[in-house]
């Protein structure tokens, strides 16, 4: 005996039902972006030690320009100290020929006035010189005696001058910038009828 399955007939209700109900969608898929995997450690430790090495590198660049640099200033330093003087001693080459130019001059000379007319010439420009540099000189005769610009190498008695008062020079002294290059040294004035001796005589502030 035979046993038959049953089929539905194509118009079947069923069957027509089952074939209009929709298709399942399939499953979506995940659309986040993809892991990139982290690179070996090797790799990162190389990485790390190059980087150092550049560093190193330009470090070391720029800490011998930096020592470069101070070794230049140091030597336009020197140079600048060494060659301070370089203007002013053209300036004394100057006078220095005047007074060869004297010297010949004074040779043929038949009297003492051209002589000393040349070299008070000389002597002028020399001081114009020294002022130019700030170099003056200090005023002595007839003014109190300083001793913080006066040496004084003897006292005298003197009817003409002050107790006190500087009544000759015997070498002058000169400032520069308002510093004392070197003192006048001078003889003081110890008044009328004073013995004369050489100890300094007192300041200013002293005979107060």
């Amino acid at each position: 005996m035979n046993i038959r399955g049953k089929t539905k007939p194509p118009n079947d209700p069923a069957t027509l039902a089952d074939a209009s109900a929709p298709t399942p969608a399939p499953p979506a898929q995940d659309e986040s972006p993809a892991v990139v995997p982290a690179p070996p450690a090797d790799d990162e430790l190389t990485t790390l030690r190059r980087e150092v090495a550049e560093l190193r590198d330009k470090n070391l660049r720029l800490l011998a320009e930096t020592q470069n640099q101070q070794k230049r200033a140091q030597r336009d330093r020197q140079d600048v100290l060494r060659y301070a003087e370089a203007e002013f001693a053209r300036e004394l080459l100057v006078i220095l020929d005047d007074f060869e130019r004297t010297q010949e001059a004074a040779k043929a000379a038949t009297d003492a006035k051209t002589v000393a007319d040349g070299v008070r010439i000389v002597y002028d420009h020399f001081l114009k010189v020294l002022c130019a540099h700030a170099i003056a000189p200090i005023e002595a005769i007839g003014r109190p005696f300083d001793p913080a610009v006066h040496e004084a190498l003897l006292q005298q008695p003197s009817d003409e001058y002050p107790a006190g008062t500087v009544m000759q020079e015997l070498a002058r002294g000169f400032t520069m910038h308002e510093r004392v290059l070197r003192p006048s040294r001078v003889i003081v004035s110890g008044g009328a009828g004073a013995a004369p001796h050489t100890s300094a005589p007192p300041s200013a502030e002293e005979q107060k």
